[in-house]
């Protein structure tokens, strides 16, 4: 069975179950340390989106991937891809509202870049109002804390940006491509602070602050990738398949929205 939105023709759209979850990945193209490319995020994305394809064969659809998110933080370094928020959010309602016009009732918004996580919640929030359709945001990281802290090797801190848990994702996906000689440890964690942590499994400390990412980073890494293995990215991908797949059975099991207008008054 085809999983690959981009792989059908128009009459097998035209033919598909609609009830099918169609999978969107939004990522970004960015630094990722000097030990890993700048697809990381689109890479870890649509591994999970396909990999929850290969599970689920006959419930999803996945989209060709969004590789630009909003970033413009990181444009100190060289390669950064960057969107505005108010242009992302404006290009992905274009692309839900176009699935919901060819009949599709049920969207992901798989992000697997952090700065993406607000801009995809309103997005998927003006695809409800402005299509009727059920639209879900979810950062992957986030629907797996309780398998992170169990997996992972790393002090708290040390899974934010290129930090453990990319890296090991990466290394098992195309080792190749990761050179972790050129890696260092960089966690800035703040055992002190009440409110500011960017650890991706601690979650987070109620505030945020965005600063530019070359005043905290020296080479863009955050977090701790020297402790990253191939054998633990094997595993926070299954975990992210397996909880991402089990949130499409939740979708799927959802009724159809029923608005009633109250404007009418009594009777």
């Amino acid at each position: 069975m085809k999983t690959e939105y981009g792989q059908l023709t128009w009459q097998e759209i035209r033919d598909a179950d609609k009830d099918r979850v169609v999978i969107l990945n939004v990522s970004a193209t960015e630094d990722h340390g000097p030990h890993m490319p700048l697809d990381t995020d689109t890479v870890i994305g649509m591994a999970i989106a396909r990999g929850v394809a290969e599970r689920i064969p006959d419930q999803v659809l996945v989209m060709p991937p969004v590789p630009y998110g909003f970033n413009e933080h990181h444009k100190d370094f060289p390669g950064v891809i960057w969107i505005q928020p108010e242009t992302l959010i404006a290009f992905i309602t274009d692309i839900t509202e176009s699935l919901a016009h060819h009949g599709f009732r049920r969207v992901l918004l798989l992000n697997s870049h952090g700065s993406n996580h607000a801009v995809l919640d309103l997005a998927a929030r003006k695809t409800v109002i402005r299509s009727n359709i059920i639209c879900v945001s979810a950062s992957w990281w986030n629907l797996i804390p309780d398998q992170i802290g169990k997996i992972r090797r790393s002090e708290t801190g040390g899974i934010a940006h290129a930090g453990e848990m990319e890296t090991a994702v990466y290394m098992h996906l195309h080792p190749e491509l990761v050179d972790l000689s050129k890696a260092e440890t960089r966690n800035t964690h703040d055992p002190d602070s009440r409110f500011f942590n960017l650890d991706l499994a601690a979650g987070g400390g109620g505030a945020m602050l965005m600063r530019w990412w070359s005043d905290i980073s020296p080479d863009g890494t955050m977090g701790d990738p020297t402790v990253a293995t191939p054998e633990t990215g094997k595993q926070f991908l299954d975990a992210a398949i397996t909880r991402c797949a089990e949130l499409i059975g939740e979708m799927r099991a959802l009724g159809p929205m029923k608005r009633r207008d109250h404007h009418g008054g009594a009777g």
